[in-house]
């Protein structure tokens, strides 16, 4: 066993990515790794891209040439769903199929940063088929899930520690956040809001890295103008101010009826434990809405734009009731019909077994409600406001009310316009609807689904507090080392010596090998016969568990409650540092808690 362990460390030290370790250094080796992990999670955001693409096109032509398009073209996101069905009973029905960022999240919360490695490529599949095919959901979170198993999977075959996981899973995400929408500084921004226990200013480094490499890769390979533009004209008015702290506010209570809506429906699909039962009547749903608002079909993006080019008749284009909504006040109302009905049926979509976030359908919803407002305030004369603006705040908004990501929706949206001309409203429309969001529904839509299931949405303070510190701060060093060769009469004059009750019993190489206790000795004190004959290795009790040094307060923690003992080893690449106790570890937890000040 030992020549097996020391061959593997040989392996490790002289391998190539051993050698670039060296090389490069602790920092540097996770950089590039991070850099890495941007790479491959970009490309798989342009496979995810073309194959959706692809599939949309099919579903073109398959109701091209169907006859009674109208009647059936809303039959084909059924296809997608039942397709989505199929593959997972087919090729990953091992487990719950999360198609949410629930199970990121949960999994980053719990310490682990563990995710399946069919993660890194079955979304592609599922996702692209059933949002291709039609179905109202959007592409982000698959990708933002497919980053992210691509991060914790590269760290774990490289054997990288938690923290490294975690970040290389962040990384991951943010990249595929990033080469969707081409928007680094968004991609970035939305995995320390998103993905991350809790906000980490150093990690912004390698996430910057690892989402501009995506965006370099999208841009190479599926370059795209930018989602949203603005004419040299456009600009905010400090006039307007009022109505933007209206679109936040009215944002802010969208995003939380998103929320709960996402949860409910959720919570009621599962009452349907037969996929395919909960497949046909999540279709035959989805069929109706979509023969009567087709806009609601596939992200809606080409709908918004059709809002931004001023073709508002084609919101209503292909429906047999396309009649009802041709004068101006009648378009109001199809677009307070579609903001309301939107997020239900991008859950049904989802919880009937296709594939697919909340993320694009949440940009949707916003944008048809700056359009909205905006069209309210031009009929009634209250003001002139330019639709443009408001639809590019709307989407920010509820994005950020939604994911409770202020930094997230207001840079992505200043990136998909290609300025920061609407800097200022955005801030006001972001922090409001974030602000009203979460006084309304307490977690984000992702955290929502964690409590529903009966999960930890998130880490406390005091658990976040106890993971970030080392135990090598804590390591007291002042115990008498022995060796197992040395006679008790060696021992005992260590005793005299020692301030401590606890002995560690070192080798050649510097391990600790086992532990002698006053306890131990006690018995052979009076026998002065024995002095030179007994041998600390005849004595000694075996080391049990110990702790690395890069162990956090709370693992240390969790050992001290399921071992029942006051002392445990600390060591470092093999070798003994010294014993962290029971009394030291919580009183350094009491004093960074006392020193810990609300930001709020």
């Amino acid at each position: 066993m030992k020549f097996l362990v020391f061959a593997k460390q040989i392996i490790q030290k002289y391998s190539f990515m051993g050698v670039i370790h060296r090389t490069l250094g602790d920092k540097g080796y996770i950089l590039l790794l991070c850099i890495a992990v941007g790479v491959i999670s970009g490309s798989a955001a342009v496979l995810l891209k073309l194959f959706a693409h692809s599939c949309h096109e099919l579903a073109e032509m398959l109701g091209g040439r169907l006859p009674w398009m109208m009647w059936v073209l809303p039959l084909v996101p059924a296809v997608g769903i039942f397709g989505c069905i199929v593959i997972v009973r087919l090729f990953f029905n091992r487990g719950p199929y999360e198609k949410s960022l629930a199970g990121v999240i949960a999994a980053t919360t719990n310490g682990t940063s563990d995710l399946p490695r069919s993660k890194t490529y079955s979304h592609i599949i599922t996702s692209g088929l059933a949002v291709g095919m039609g179905a109202s959901a959007g592409l982000e979170a698959p990708i933002a899930l497919t980053g992210s198993a691509i991060g914790s999977n590269v760290a774990k075959v490289l054997q990288l520690g938690r923290e490294s996981r975690t970040l290389l899973l962040a990384c991951g995400g943010g990249a595929g956040i990033s080469a969707i929408f081409n928007s680094p500084v968004a991609g970035a921004l939305f995995a320390c809001e998103i993905l991350l226990p809790s906000f980490s200013v150093p990690a912004l480094v390698p996430l910057l890295m690892a989402s501009a490499a995506a965006a370099v890769v999208s841009e190479l390979f599926y370059s795209q103008e930018t989602f949203i533009q603005l004419s040299e004209g456009t600009a905010w008015t400090v006039n307007n101010i009022p109505y933007y702290v209206l679109i936040g506010l009215a944002a802010g209570l969208v995003s939380s009826f998103i929320i709960r809506t996402s949860v409910v429906t959720a919570k009621r699909a599962e009452k349907y434990k037969n996929v395919w039962v909960r497949g046909a009547l999540g279709c035959l749903i989805l069929y109706v809405f979509f023969l009567l608002f087709p806009a609601l079909k596939g992200e809606g993006y080409g709908h918004v734009s059709s809002l931004l080019a001023g073709n508002e008749s084609a919101i209503a284009a292909g429906s047999p009731i396309t009649s009802w909504f041709s004068g101006p006040d009648a378009l109001v109302v199809l677009l307070g019909i579609l903001i309301v009905i939107k997020p239900f049926v991008s859950a049904v979509s989802i919880e009937s077994g296709g594939d697919g976030g909340i993320f694009g359908p949440s940009m949707f919803v916003g944008a048809f409600l700056g359009y909205f407002i905006s069209k309210i305030l031009n009929l009634t004369g209250v003001t002139v406001i330019d639709p443009v603006n408001c639809v590019a705040v709307g989407m920010g908004g509820v994005l950020a009310g939604v994911m409770h990501a202020p930094l997230t929706g207001m840079f992505l949206i200043a990136e998909l316009t290609g300025g920061y001309k609407l800097f200022v409203p955005l801030m006001i429309v972001v922090a409001l609807s974030s602000f009203i969001s979460k006084r309304i529904a307490r977690h984000n839509v992702y955290k929502s689904m964690i409590v529903m299931k009966g999960g930890t949405p998130e880490q406390k303070d005091d658990a976040v507090i106890m993971m970030r510190t080392q135990l090598r701060d804590l390591v007291e060093n002042d115990y008498v080392p022995v060796r197992q060769t040395d006679t008790l009469r060696t021992l005992l004059k260590a005793l005299m010596k020692s301030r401590r009750n606890i002995f560690p019993v070192l080798s050649e190489e510097g391990a600790i090998v086992g532990i002698v206790r006053v306890e131990n000795i006690r018995p052979f004190i009076l026998d002065a016969e024995l002095y030179d004959v007994v041998l600390v290795f005849d004595i000694m009790s075996p080391t049990g568990p110990a702790l690395e040094a890069t162990d956090s307060l709370h693992d240390a923690t969790l050992l001290f409650e399921n071992l029942h003992v006051w002392n445990l080893p600390v060591v470092e690449n093999g070798k003994y540092l010294g014993f962290v106790s029971k009394a030291g570890v919580f009183d350094s937890y009491r004093k960074m808690l006392s020193a810990k000040q609300d930001l709020f």
